[in-house]
């Protein structure tokens, strides 16, 4: 089910990280700010970076914490995450 929340107010959505993200993908609505908390509870290398090209965004993620991340989608479409490798992929689909 889509993220919703009252106007102005982002959604939510923890996806943890342990060897991928669970979940991989997240559904969001075109014009609605999307909350995206990444609990990674793993200290590989890999997955110690999130990055959203589509937003700009590259962040670090420190093992075994929660790291919070706000989008606005504008436009339905679908937007890929990947670690800062490229080897773990996510996506946020919007509508």
């Amino acid at each position: 089910a889509p993220a919703t929340g009252e106007a102005g107010i982002p959604g939510e959505v923890v996806i943890m990280v342990k060897g991928g993200y669970t979940p991989d993908t997240v559904q969001a609505t075109a014009g609605e700010p999307l909350r995206l908390t990444f609990d990674r509870q793993e200290t590989a290398s890999c997955s110690e970076e999130i990055v959203m090209p589509d937003f700009g965004i590259r962040r670090y993620l420190p093992a075994n914490e929660l790291t919070t991340v706000t989008i606005n989608p504008e436009s339905p479409g679908t937007y890929e995450f990947t670690c800062g490798m490229g080897m773990l992929r996510g996506r946020v689909i919007v509508r």
